[in-house]
């Protein structure tokens, strides 16, 4: 089989049946962005969790007469905890009157402080998951002086429950955004082969391998998969532009998300054209 003759035939399908062709890969662009678009909405998510769970700490509160700096240096011995810092009972104080700003002058009414001092660790992030750290709140209860161990798990459970469903959603849109794309290069394959029946034909009077006459159509519909992921690229990085320029400080997963673009496109075309090619069966009537 001739690369070149391949090639050549496959360009000629897509770029001389050019309604059929670029119909079929703006379909491709359309579908695409809507991947594109639940991918970014991940790729947000992820960073956002990733961005919260890295401010996550674990805060152990202690008994007064507890030393702080001695609990310190053996809380950091332990697994999954980076470092601690020991926060009085005084400096807590100031720290909820800052953020209670206006409302600060309610605490004047005091008659002691009631805040107990504690210790502030942060953890590494295979530790920042339920399981670990319900593990970590064990571990942290067991040493004279801690009293109460604090984490705000309910957070880091929306995220995930949050995750889940988002990735479920990529799940289902994924489905539904492959079939259609399948279906509209299987019929632009069909089109296709119906043009050009008679060269086929000839084409088998040569001697003509099977293979041979296959192999243009799926080049058609990598074509055109190939140009949908291209303009679906373009679409989703014009919106993650207009969303930076609102929100800000938003990255973008650039070789990530042409990859999986360029990579659906791709597998959809051939798939396409492959089902196309293998329904009509390319045989001489």
């Amino acid at each position: 089989m001739s690369t070149g003759f391949v090639l050549k035939e496959g360009s000629k399908l897509f770029f001389k049946g050019r309604r059929i062709s670029f119909a079929a890969a703006a379909i491709f662009a359309v579908v695409l962005s809507i991947v594109g678009v639940f991918a970014l909405g991940t790729f947000y998510l992820l960073s956002f969790k990733n961005e919260i769970e890295s401010r996550l700490e674990v805060v152990a509160f202690l008994s007064p007469d507890a030393n702080s700096e001695e609990l310190v240096g053996e809380f950091e011995t332990l697994e999954g905890i980076v470092s601690g810092s020991a926060v009085s009972s005084q400096e807590a104080l100031e720290e909820f009157r800052k953020d209670l700003g206006e409302d600060a002058e309610l605490l004047d009414i005091l008659d002691e402080n009631p805040l107990p001092p504690s210790i502030r660790l942060k953890l590494t992030p295979e530790y920042r998951s339920r399981a670990q750290l319900d593990a970590l709140e064990c571990k942290l209860l067991l040493f004279d002086g801690v009293e109460e161990v604090w984490v705000d798990r309910n957070l880091l459970g929306k995220l995930n429950t949050f995750l889940y469903i988002l990735l479920g959603a990529d799940a289902f849109v994924l489905l539904l955004v492959g079939f259609s794309a399948v279906l509209v290069t299987m019929l632009a394959t069909r089109f296709a082969i119906l043009d050009r029946r008679r060269i086929i034909d000839l084409y088998w009077l040569m001697g003509v391998h099977p293979r041979t006459l296959r192999a243009p159509y799926v080049i058609e519909g990598l074509f055109e998969g190939l140009f949908g992921s291209i303009v679906a690229y373009g679409i989703v990085f014009a919106l993650h532009l207009i969303l930076y320029s609102l929100v800000g400080s938003m990255g973008f997963p650039a070789w990530k998300l042409a990859a999986i673009l360029l990579g659906l496109g791709l597998l959809f075309g051939w798939l396409g054209s492959g089902l196309a090619i293998d329904a009509f069966k390319l045989k001489r009537t």
